[in-house]
């Protein structure tokens, strides 16, 4: 049975306090015997190949080992921040490596923890283009830069670290997420990771034997990273009242994030928020329709359980029948399975409840079902206790009174898909496009399907409310030189917009310096 130890001052820590993790596959086809397994806690009961539920163990930190954390991240600090910016470029680059070696063992884990492969092959990908060695190049680039000159003084500005920056990621793409965290080590920063509690393992894997493992190898000191796993509540109350600590990184959703967000201010610390989506999908009436319809079938990646999926779609009505018709074919041809089943794309959904809430929500104000919008098994199969739910689509026309629905207010995390129809003259429905982007109470990602020159350049133009802005190119998909993240308003709190996370964990100085 795999072993997943805790990291505090450059040593592991195994506590002796475990937790333990189930086979998904076993506990989606029957979760009463996996759970017995897990509850009995007997190692013995394991070794058994015909009852193998249980994929490994987790230890769990004590109050004690986060105080140490803290700590050893604060002396860090003092030594990690001299370290010149040729040396950590080659930590970011032997990281890289690193990373592209241990590919297929972290994406094992990753299934282990219940992510199809198709999912975990695409975190990865995100992964891997956030930290290419282009991407990084350019990143160091920015840290110090002379900005003009002026007789004999030179004018420059460098960004500086602020300190012991605590990461706390979200339970449904954990180390993927919390991989974005690295680019605060780039200017001198150390860390404290906090995996979720009931999803620990593969973000323990990830920080100990892919990012520490390289940092070490290049002169980082003990303590420059830490993982620290326990009560979510405890562990943030212990880094809101340390005065050591300066910078606490927040994933979550938007309705306890903002207000996560708010003691992290009071308590004189710099929030740093990345919250929920519900992202728009744009699609003009010269759209191309197959690159389009593919890339908003990734709307039900993982179940839609994903932030920056594409999750409402805002529609020409010229094209609207013609994009639906080839739409509904290709989810027609999405099967289910289990996890490690490579051809699935679907996860089993965590509020099966609020996906009959917001379906009859919209139902009740005006819209129309198109397809789907049954509990399923593992199988496909329908199943008043099934895991799963079916890919569904509702139509909804512009006429309704759509931004009042629960789907398009609230962040939509299962597999529902609102079409909205918007009708009227070309320069009519631009007008009612942006106005729906802008005041969209979300602001991660938006995607525009477009052919017309001319209207692109407008919607480019006029397009403010959100962190990245894709055009004619995958909804999900990453782009060298831009971060992954990042959004504004509910995506990422008063200071949200694209999060180059190694500017948000550093402040700007500006030097002005006399040649003699």
């Amino acid at each position: 049975m795999k072993k997943f130890t805790l990291l505090i001052d450059g040593k592991d820590l195994d506590t002796g306090d475990y937790r333990y993790f189930p086979n998904i596959d076993k506990i989606i086809i029957d979760p009463k015997k996996a759970r017995r397994a897990i509850y009995s806690k007997k190692e013995s009961s394991y070794k058994d190949k015909k009852h193998d539920h249980i994929y490994g163990k987790y230890c769990l930190s004590k109050d004690e080992d986060n105080i140490k954390a803290i700590d050893a991240a604060q002396e860090a600090f003092t030594k990690f921040k001299k370290i010149s910016l040729l040396s950590k470029r080659k930590m970011f680059h032997d990281m890289y490596e690193l990373l592209i070696k241990k590919k297929e063992e972290f994406i094992k884990i990753l299934i282990a923890e219940g992510h199809p492969r198709k999912l975990a092959e695409w975190e990865f990908e995100g992964m891997r283009m956030g930290s290419s060695h282009e991407t990084i190049d350019f990143y160091f680039s920015q840290i110090r830069k002379e900005i003009g000159r002026n007789g004999s003084e030179i004018v420059y500005w460098a960004r500086k670290p602020d300190g012991v920056v605590c990461l706390n990621p979200p339970r449904n793409a954990a180390s993927s997420n919390s991989y974005n965290a690295i680019l605060a080590l780039i200017t001198g920063n150390t860390l404290i990771i906090k995996p979720p509690l009931k999803t620990p393992i593969s973000t323990i894997f990830l920080w100990k034997e892919i990012i520490w493992e390289a940092i070490k190898k290049n002169g980082a000191p003990n303590g420059s990273v830490n993982i620290v796993l326990g009560n979510s509540q405890k562990i943030l109350e212990t880094w809101l009242s340390s005065p050591k600590v300066n910078d606490i990184i927040y994933f979550g959703n938007s309705s306890k994030g903002l207000g996560v967000g708010d003691k992290i201010f009071l308590a004189r610390k710099k929030p740093i928020l990345e919250l929920s989506g519900n992202d728009l999908f744009l699609v003009w009436k010269d759209a191309d329709i197959e690159g389009a319809t593919n890339s908003l079938l990734d709307c039900f990646l993982g179940s839609t359980q994903i932030c920056m999926v594409p999750k409402i779609a805002i529609i020409h009505e010229t094209i609207y029948e013609t994009f639906l018709d080839v739409f509904k074919r290709k989810i027609k041809s999405l099967t289910f399975g289990l996890p490690s089943d490579n051809d699935t794309i679907f996860s089993p959904v965590a509020k099966i409840k609020e996906f009959y809430e917001f379906l009859n929500d919209a139902l009740e104000k005006g819209a129309k079902l198109l397809y789907g919008g049954e509990r399923v098994n593992y199988l496909g199969l329908m199943d008043n206790n099934g895991s799963y739910i079916q890919p569904t689509l509702v139509e909804i026309e512009d006429s309704s009174n759509f931004e009042n629905m629960k789907c398009f207010k609230d962040e939509i995390f299962f597999p529902l898909l609102p079409l909205v129809k918007i009708t009227g003259n070309d320069d009519d429905i631009f007008e009612k496009i942006v106005n729906i982007v802008n005041n969209h109470e979300y602001g991660l990602r938006t995607s525009l399907w477009i052919s017309s020159f001319k209207y692109l350049r407008m919607f480019a133009k006029n397009l403010d409310n959100t962190g990245l802005l894709r055009i004619n190119t995958r909804h999900i998909g990453f782009s060298r030189y831009l971060s992954t993240h990042g959004g504004t308003k509910k995506s990422g709190g008063p200071f949200g917009e694209m999060n180059y996370f190694w500017q948000k964990t550093s402040h700007l100085q500006g030097v002005a310096r006399m040649v003699r």
